[in-house]
């Protein structure tokens, strides 16, 4: 029998609907209803976006954070941000990767496993909430 230790992952994303994200630590469970930062060792944060199609300075205000990747979480379907956007994080030598909400949940809940500095930026919630 192999016995894996598990490093990190403090917090982790326990389930997901459309509307919501439920995290859990040990056996404290949170929802998030809206948009929101989510990190393994940091409890969540909202994200002040108020759309679908968050600016360039909602992307940059998340380096603040200092983070290895970034998981942009773009709602219920996958949208890319501008390429400004990339271009900025490429540029600072963090990773970026845009996908459904869904999506970065799931890969969020692997990394955080392996112990990376992940950010998932996380679009939460039909589109009118925000």
């Amino acid at each position: 029998m192999k016995i894996q230790i598990e490093r990190g992952a403090s917090y982790r994303v326990q389930a997901y609907q459309t509307d919501c994200v439920t995290v859990a630590r040990g056996e404290q469970l949170q929802t998030l209803t809206g948009p929101a930062l989510l990190q393994p060792d940091t409890a969540p944060l909202d994200w002040a976006v108020t759309s679908d199609t968050p600016p360039l300075a909602a992307f940059e205000a998340l380096l603040e954070h200092a983070p290895e990747l970034v998981l942009y979480g773009s709602g219920a379907r996958l949208r890319f941000p501008d390429a400004a956007v990339m271009r900025m994080f490429h540029a600072r030598g963090v990773g970026f990767e845009a996908m459904d909400t869904f999506a970065a949940c799931r890969t969020y809940n692997v990394l955080a496993l392996e112990g990376r500095r992940v950010l998932a930026a996380l679009l939460i919630g039909p589109p009118d909430r925000r």
